[in-house]
């Protein structure tokens, strides 16, 4: 089945680059945040805001970026990603879907993502 054009275990799956960092992208362009190792920084940019958003050992994400829920750093379980039918993919975030995640006892919906990078520690 090597080539029949359904498989072919010689592609690679696409990255995220950046300064030298690689994030696994699946095939739609999204990753599992699960597969970060702590530490990364992962820039997503949505239609109005960028957030930058770190995983933590303690597998809990920081995330700021949004200027009302989280214009500072806040620490939080729950981040993922919601496609355009508003079916909420917990732990993943990919391109044309809209990051959310829980702040101030409500649930931040933002504008759709255009782009995820990954970005260098300061």
């Amino acid at each position: 089945m090597a080539n029949s054009g359904f498989y072919n275990s010689n592609v690679t799956p696409p990255h995220v680059t950046g300064s030298g960092l690689h994030l696994p992208l699946d095939s739609e362009g999204g990753i599992e945040l699960s597969q970060m190792r702590p530490g990364t920084i992962l820039e997503v940019q949505t239609k109005n805001n960028a957030y930058t958003v770190i995983p933590q050992a303690s597998g809990e994400m920081l995330i700021w970026g949004h200027p009302q829920y989280c214009p500072d750093p806040i620490l939080t379980t729950g981040l993922g990603a919601a496609y355009v039918t508003g079916v909420v993919r917990q732990g993943y975030v990919g391109p044309g879907m809209r990051l959310t995640f829980p702040s101030e006892g409500r649930r931040v919906l933002t504008s759709r993502i255009l782009s995820l990078r990954a970005k260098p520690k300061n």
